[in-house]
C-alpha cells in the first residue's frame, strides 16, 4: 500500500509522576486525585462534542421494546443532571421511547477509574438502566471482540422474582471466547450482583470501575460487585483497546428483564434516570483520547503518494482492503506514484470492494470533499460509499448520463470530486470506511482503476444573518437576510411520489404549495439544502419560524426541521393533530399564520449545520393542505464574527484567482513553479487557520446567545 503519514491520535499518557502533582479531592476507600476528564452536566444542553445517540427500535440484540430517540423529550439537562427519560408512548411502531447516549469517537480511554453518580427510577417491573462501556474497535471488529464492561445494570429477572429488583445491582464483563469450535459466536461473560440495603431510587449512588492491565473491579458506593483478573492472553479485549462510555434506560426485552409483552411492563412512566456526573480518574496506565482537543484538519490522505496531506489513514493500524465480489486485481499505470487500485470486473454478478479500518473522527470534513482519480471505459453505474460506526452508510451513484462529478468514461484518468454532504447518513466522527465502491452486474467485462484518494476539509456554510431568511416566500420583507435559491443551493423534494403539488391561491405572491397525497399510506416533502446553512444567527430569543397554512382535512401531520447527516439525530417535529393543533392553527379552510419560536425547536438541532429547512410528514392520506410564506425571522443583527469572515473571504478570493501558474515561465521555470506552489500552500494554510477561527467564533457566540 502507499506510504502514508501515520495518524496522530489525541492521546494523553498519565504517568505516576504527573499523578503525584495533582491535588486530592477527597478520601475514602480509595483516595482519588482530581479527575482527568469529567462531564458534570452543568450546561444548558447535552455537550454534543462528548455525547451522541444510538437511535431506533431494533431491540439492540435483546428484544428491547423502546424506540431510542435523540429528542430532548428523552434526554436533557436539568438542575445539573443528565436526565434519561423513558415514556410509555407509541412511536415508530414501538410502545415506549427512551434514550441511549454514548461517547464513541468523542471520548475514549484505557485504564483508570471511571465513576458516575446516578439515581435510578423505580424499576418494577420492566425497566433496565445501564452505565457501561464498549471497545472503540467496535466498528472494525464488532461485538463481542470489542469487549463490554457493564458497570451498572439493574432490573433483571431473578431480582424481580425474589422482590429485590429495586435493590439489586449487577456488574458484568463480555468478551470473545477464543477457544472452541461449536460456533463462530464464541461470546463469554462473567456477571455478579449485590443487593443494597436502601432502594436505588431513593437517592444517588456512585457506580465505579477500577481498571488496570491486571484487574477490573466494579463497585457501587464502597461495595464490590465484581472482581476479575484480566491477565489471561484470551482477555486482550480489556488490555489492547480504548473504550467509550454508554448510558441508557431500556424497557423490557427477552434478555435480562425477560418481559416481552408491553402489558406486563408495570413500572411507572415517565421514568427518569438522573446522572449527576461522569468522571475519570487516572492511574499510572491511563490513556485518554478526547477528540475535541485536536480535531483533524487540512487535507487527509486515504491512498495517495503525491498530494500533500496534514494527516492520513494509517494503513498499519488494523486497516484492510476487502474485495467483496467479482473483482480481480489488475495493474494499470498509476495516475501518480507507484501504485493504484485496479480491477477487472466480469459480467453476470455484482461487484464491490472497500476499506475497513478503526474509526476516524473527521468532524471538520462533514462539508468537505472526497477527491480521487478514476479510469473507466464503461457505462456501468459506480456506487461510491462511506460508512460510519455511529451513523450509517452514505452512497453516491455515478450513473452514465447523470451527475459524474468530473468522471469521463473514456478510459483515461479523470479527477472526481464529490461533496461529502452527498453521503447522507454518515457520522463523520466515527468513519469506519473512508472509501468503497460497488455496482450492479455489468453486461460485459470492464476495467476500473482508482488512485490519489484524499479528503479536503469543510468550507464555511452560507450564514444568513441580520433579518429574515426566506424558504418559500415572495415577500421582499421576508428575505432581508437572503433566501433559498431552488435549483441552485437547495431543492424541493416530494418524497417517493407521495404528494401531488399545484401552485396558485397564495396568501402572498403567486405560488402557494397546494398538496394532496397519492394513496401511498404516507406523505412527505422537504426543502433540502444542497450543502447546508449555518443558522446560528437565529439562535436567539427573538428568532422564529413563520409559515402560513390552511386545510379542512382532519389527518394528523408533522412539520419538521433537520440538521446534520445522521438519521434520527438533529431532527425535530411539531405535530399538528385535529383537536389539538398547536400555534393557533385551525382546520377551517382559511389561511392561518403560524409562528414557532426557534427556541422551541433548537434543543434538538445543530443550527450551525441545517440541511432540511422545512419538512412535512404524515401517515395516512391528506387531500387538502396548502402551505405558503415560509421564512425565518430575527436573525442577529450584529455579526461578532464578521472580521474573521472577511479575512477568510479575502484568502478564498486570492486562491480562486491563483489556481494555476499560467503562461510561459521561461528560464528558471522549475524554480518559479516551486515558488508558486509554496506561496499557494502558504495561502492554503491561512485558509485552514481562518476556517478554524471562524468555527471557534461561531461556537462561542452561539453559546452566548443561548445564555441570553
Amino acid at each position: 500500500m502507499k506510504n502514508q503519514r501515520a495518524t496522530v491520535k489525541c492521546r494523553m499518557l498519565l504517568t505516576a509522576a504527573c499523578l503525584l502533582a495533582q491535588p486530592a479531592l477527597f478520601s475514602g476507600a480509595q483516595a482519588q486525585t482530581a479527575p482527568v476528564w469529567a462531564d458534570e452536566f452543568n450546561g444548558e444542553q447535552i455537550d454534543r462534542s462528548v455525547w451522541t445517540y444510538n437511535t431506533g427500535g431494533s431491540g439492540f440484540g435483546n428484544g428491547e421494546m423502546q424506540f431510542y430517540t435523540a429528542s430532548q423529550n428523552n434526554a436533557y439537562i436539568e438542575d445539573g443532571n443528565l436526565v434519561i427519560e423513558a415514556r410509555r408512548e407509541n412511536y415508530e411502531g414501538k410502545p415506549f421511547t427512551s434514550a441511549r447516549l454514548h461517547t464513541n469517537g468523542r471520548v475514549g480511554f484505557k485504564f483508570g477509574t471511571l465513576e458516575a453518580r446516578i439515581k435510578l427510577p423505580k424499576l418494577d417491573n420492566g425497566l433496565w438502566p445501564a452505565f457501561w462501556m464498549l471497545g472503540d474497535n467496535f466498528g472494525v471488529d464488532g461485538w463481542p471482540k470489542s469487549g463490554e464492561i457493564d458497570i451498572l445494570e439493574a432490573g433483571f429477572k431473578s431480582a424481580i422474582e425474589d422482590g429485590t429488583v429495586n435493590h439489586a445491582v449487577s456488574g458484568a464483563v463480555h468478551w470473545w471466547h477464543e477457544t472452541g469450535t461449536w460456533s463462530d459466536w464464541l461470546q463469554a461473560d462473567h456477571a455478579q450482583h449485590v443487593v443494597m440495603a436502601d432502594p436505588l431510587y431513593a437517592d444517588y449512588h456512585t457506580y465505579r470501575l477500577d481498571w488496570t492491565p491486571e484487574e477490573m473491579v466494579i463497585s457501587v458506593d464502597d461495595t464490590t460487585v465484581l472482581t476479575m483478573d484480566i491477565t489471561d492472553p484470551a482477555l486482550s479485549e480489556f488490555r489492547d483497546n480504548p473504550m467509550h462510555i454508554l448510558l441508557n434506560l431500556a424497557v423490557g426485552g427477552w434478555n435480562f428483564v425477560e418481559i416481552t409483552d408491553p402489558a406486563q411492563i408495570t413500572a411507572d412512566f415517565p421514568a427518569k434516570m438522573y446522572v449527576d456526573y461522569v468522571r475519570l480518574y487516572a492511574n499510572e496506565h491511563t490513556e485518554l483520547e478526547v477528540a475535541s482537543e485536536n480535531y483533524r484538519s487540512g487535507d487527509f490522505g486515504i491512498f495517495t503518494e503525491s498530494h500533500p496531506v496534514t494527516d492520513a489513514l494509517d494503513w498499519e493500524d488494523n486497516t484492510n482492503l476487502y474485495v467483496w465480489n467479482n473483482m480481480v486485481g489488475a495493474t494499470p499505470v498509476p495516475f501518480e506514484g507507484a501504485e493504484s487500485l485496479g480491477f477487472t470486473v466480469q459480467p453476470g454478478n455484482w461487484w464491490g470492494m472497500g476499506l475497513l479500518h478503526p474509526d476516524y473522527n473527521l468532524r471538520n470534513y462533514a462539508h468537505g470533499t472526497l477527491h480521487f482519480d478514476m479510469k473507466l471505459h464503461s457505462d456501468v453505474n459506480v456506487e461510491v460509499h462511506m460508512m460510519s460506526t455511529s451513523g450509517g452508510q452514505g452512497t453516491v451513484i455515478l450513473a452514465n448520463g447523470g451527475e459524474q462529478y468530473g468522471l469521463a468514461r473514456d478510459g483515461a484518468w479523470h479527477h472526481v470530486a464529490i461533496p461529502l454532504s452527498k453521503f447522507g447518513g454518515v457520522d463523520f466522527e466515527t468513519v469506519q470506511t473512508l472509501f468503497a465502491m460497488s455496482g450492479p452486474a455489468p453486461a460485459e467485462p470492464f476495467d476500473i482503476a482508482v488512485d490519489n484518494i484524499y479528503l479536503t476539509e469543510s468550507e464555511p456554510l452560507a450564514a444568513p444573518e441580520n433579518g429574515s431568511f426566506g424558504i418559500h416566500t415572495e415577500s421582499e420583507a421576508n428575505t432581508t437576510a437572503g433566501a433559498l435559491m431552488e435549483g441552485v443551493d437547495s431543492d424541493l423534494f416530494v418524497w417517493e411520489g407521495t404528494l401531488t403539488m399545484t401552485h396558485g391561491n397564495a396568501i402572498e405572491g403567486e405560488s402557494a404549495l397546494n398538496l394532496a397525497s397519492t394513496g401511498r399510506g404516507w406523505f412527505g416533502m422537504g426543502f433540502a439544502a444542497r450543502e447546508g446553512f449555518d443558522l446560528s444567527a437565529f439562535d436567539n430569543g427573538d428568532a422564529a419560524l413563520h409559515f402560513s397554512m390552511r386545510s379542512t382535512d382532519q389527518t394528523e401531520f408533522r412539520i419538521g426541521l433537520k440538521s446534520g447527516n445522521v438519521q434520527n439525530i438533529g431532527q425535530t417535529w411539531v405535530t399538528f393533530a385535529p383537536g389539538s393543533d398547536p400555534y393557533g392553527f385551525a382546520r377551517d379552510g382559511e389561511w392561518h399564520d403560524i409562528v414557532i419560536p426557534v427556541s422551541d425547536l433548537a434543543a434538538d438541532l445543530e443550527l450551525a449545520d441545517m440541511l432540511q429547512l422545512f419538512q412535512l410528514l404524515g401517515f395516512g392520506e391528506i387531500s387538502d393542505l396548502s402551505i405558503d410564506n415560509v421564512y425565518f425571522s430575527g436573525g442577529a443583527s450584529d455579526d461578532a464574527c464578521a472580521p474573521v469572515r472577511s479575512r477568510l473571504e479575502e484568502v478564498i478570493v486570492w486562491l480562486e484567482s491563483h489556481k494555476e501558474r499560467n503562461g510561459n515561465l521561461g528560464a528558471g521555470w522549475l524554480k518559479a513553479l516551486l515558488k508558486h506552489q509554496q506561496i499557494r500552500e502558504d495561502w492554503l494554510e491561512k485558509k485552514r487557520r481562518h476556517i478554524r477561527e471562524l468555527r471557534a467564533c461561531v461556537a462561542q457566540h452561539s453559546e452566548k446567545r443561548r445564555g441570553q
